[in-house]
C-alpha cells in the first residue's frame, strides 16, 4: 500500500506543511471480521450486567399452602409465589453477570490500525497545526472546527490530556475527544472524520510500536 500524505493546516484552513502518515499504523489491511470481534468486545465490556429478578424462593410470602391438596376441584398448588401466580417469582429471569471478554492484544492492535487505515484511505483524517486554546470556549472550538471544514461526527485525538480542549467540546454533541492512549476501534468507526495534530500522529506511532 502506498504511503498517505496529509496536509497540515492552520486555524484558517491554510496549508502550512504536509505529513506522511506512518505506514505501520495507517497502511494496515482492513479485515472486517477483526473489527467486528474488537467492537463486540468493547460493547460487551461496557455492559453493566446488573439486571436481577427474584425466583420463587426469593419472593416474600407463600409459606402456606393456598388450599388442601384434594377435594376442592381446583388444580394443586403448594405456594402463592409460584411463577404461574400473580406476584410470584420469575422463571429463568436475568441475574447479575459479567458480559465482558477479551481478545488478544495483537488482534486489538491489528483492528485499531485497520480502522485508522480505513479513515486514511477515505481521506477522513484532518491534521491541524495546533489544537490549543487559551481558555475553555465552546464557541471558539466550534468556530475552529467549522473553519477547517469539519462536518458531521468528529473525533478529536489528542497526544495527552488537555482539560481546556475537553471542556470546549462538552457542549458539542457530535464532537468527541480522546487521547492517543484511549483511542479505540468503536469510536474511530463511528466518527466521520478524525482530527489530529502532527504531534498526535507521532505519539500514536510510538504507542502502537510499543
Amino acid at each position: 500500500m502506498m504511503a498517505t500524505t496529509v496536509d497540515v493546516v492552520n486555524a484558517n484552513n491554510e496549508k502550512v506543511d504536509s505529513l506522511e502518515l506512518p505506514e505501520a499504523v495507517f497502511g494496515a489491511p482492513l479485515k472486517s471480521h477483526v473489527l467486528h470481534d474488537v467492537v463486540r468486545m468493547q460493547l460487551a465490556n461496557r455492559r453493566q450486567g446488573t439486571a436481577d429478578t427474584k425466583g420463587r424462593s426469593d419472593v416474600s410470602g407463600g409459606g402456606k399452602k393456598p388450599w388442601k391438596q384434594k377435594g376442592t376441584g381446583r388444580a394443586r398448588a403448594g405456594t402463592t409465589r409460584s411463577p404461574l401466580w400473580r406476584h410470584g417469582g420469575t422463571t429463568f429471569g436475568p441475574h447479575p453477570r459479567e458480559y465482558g471478554f477479551r481478545v488478544p492484544k495483537a488482534v486489538r492492535r491489528q483492528a485499531l490500525c485497520g480502522a485508522l487505515s480505513a479513515k486514511a484511505q477515505a481521506g477522513a483524517i484532518r491534521l491541524l497545526e495546533s489544537l490549543s486554546l487559551e481558555k475553555p470556549s465552546t464557541k471558539a472550538m466550534r468556530s475552529l472546527l467549522q473553519g477547517v471544514g469539519v462536518r458531521g461526527k468528529a473525533l478529536v485525538v489528542l497526544p495527552g490530556r488537555d482539560e481546556v480542549v475537553e471542556k470546549s467540546v462538552r457542549n458539542l454533541p457530535q464532537v468527541r475527544v480522546l487521547t492517543v492512549q484511549g483511542l479505540n476501534v468503536y469510536d474511530i468507526l463511528r466518527a466521520d472524520i478524525l482530527i489530529m495534530t502532527p504531534e498526535g500522529v507521532h505519539t500514536l506511532r510510538e504507542v502502537l510500536a510499543a
